[in-house]
């Protein structure tokens, strides 16, 4: 047997071991991918790309992470569909998947029935008739990209599940802040931009588009959380420990246990304060909440006495001030305010709170807070 194809077995046999964990993850993900048929198409690209299969050995985990997705997203890996496709990239194995896998995700979720993006050049004939109408775009398909002149944008017209039409134009200007956001393009000059850039300036239409739909859904939403941590294609953020994914998608060695992560539910448990010292006002921005206090033991010395209660014309105390939170990337901080203004107009805080219960730590806390704030103020004006 020669080298190659010991390495190819290895590969697979790394695949081979997750498919109890993928079985599990299509069932409660409720995606519709079988795992021979998704082993079969990654063989496949395995033994038709050396590269692959070597990258795939020297990083592992990055393997068990991109087929352990297809599983999560319930894209299929087959090359006929085209909707994903695992490639190595920087040094690891990611699930890259097209514009159109991203719309059916959207499709799958319930988000849109179908999806139409298209690329807009200069000598393109463009009108553009709102957010209801189809726009007019005419171009000749056969000219070369030379003639059809200097890139200004893309439309992304999407069939909502009502049956209306919603149209959503995406500056040139736009997509380029959305590479600028890629740290593979920012860094190193290299990754998908470099080589795909339509198909990249189509996905970050999409991903643009789709924050101005009515409805969006999770798989959607993790779906491009991915691309942009694991892939490139966007800014990255702290990274959940090692042994942690290791545990979640399965390892060939034991790793060391790790203490689990919060709940949203213990979060909410932990920091929610007390209805008589709810604030008047909420501040837009409140600062980090000090961690819980430890439970002391049987055998330890009574607890202190109870924190006074607020009677009116009594003045209380002042309370050494809260730690500030630390800095947090601008696109993150943009993420939390719209997920609040979601949740205030949907009436979600339950979901929201959920959905950043997996985000990394400090990104969490923040959430948390500016989530929590925003139900109370939502509450106090009678919403």
């Amino acid at each position: 047997m020669s080298e190659v194809q010991k390495e190819f077995q290895n590969a697979v046999a790394i695949m081979v071991k997750l498919e109890d964990k993928f079985i599990e993850l299509v069932k409660t993900s409720n995606t519709d991918v079988a795992f021979k048929n998704e082993l079969l198409y990654a063989s496949q690209a395995m033994m038709n790309n050396d590269y692959l299969c070597k990258v795939a050995l020297s990083n592992s985990l990055s393997l068990r992470n991109a087929f352990s997705q297809v599983a999560a997203c319930g894209l299929t890996l087959n090359p006929a569909r085209g909707f994903a496709y695992l490639v190595p990239r920087d040094g690891q194995v990611i699930l890259d998947v097209s514009y159109r896998g991203m719309i059916k995700a959207a499709v799958n979720d319930s988000a849109i029935k179908d999806c139409i993006v298209e690329l807009v050049y200069a000598n393109d004939e463009f009108v553009y008739r709102g957010k209801r109408q189809s726009p007019t775009h005419t171009f000749n398909p056969f000219d070369k990209k030379a003639d059809r002149g200097e890139f200004v944008g893309a439309f992304v017209e999407a069939l909502l599940p009502d049956g209306r039409v919603h149209v959503e134009a995406v500056t040139a200007e736009e997509i380029y802040a959305a590479r600028e956001a890629s740290e593979l393009w920012r860094k190193k000059k290299k990754g998908p931009w470099v080589d795909f850039f339509a198909a990249m300036a189509k996905k970050s239409a999409i991903k643009i588009a789709r924050k101005y739909w009515p409805q969006s859904g999770p798989k959607l939403d993790e779906l491009i959380q991915y691309l942009n941590t694991n892939s490139g294609e966007g800014f990255a953020s702290q990274d959940v420990p090692l042994a942690v994914v290791e545990r979640v998608i399965g390892a060939n060695d034991e790793v060391e246990p790790v203490e689990p992560l919060p709940t949203s539910n213990q979060e909410e448990a932990a920091s929610e304060p007390s209805p008589a010292a709810q604030p008047a006002e909420v501040d837009p921005e409140p600062e980090r909440a000090d961690p819980p206090a430890a439970e002391p033991a049987a055998d330890s010395a009574p607890a202190a006495d109870p924190e006074p209660q607020a009677v009116e014309g009594e003045v209380m105390p002042a309370k050494e001030p809260e730690p500030k939170p630390v800095e947090l990337p601008e696109k993150v901080v943009k993420k939390v305010a719209e997920l609040v203004r979601r949740a205030r107009d949907q009436g979600c805080w339950a979901a929201a709170k959920e959905y950043v219960s997996t985000w990394p730590e400090e990104a969490r806390q923040y959430a948390l807070q500016q989530l929590k704030a925003g139900e109370y103020l939502a509450a106090s004006e009678g919403e």
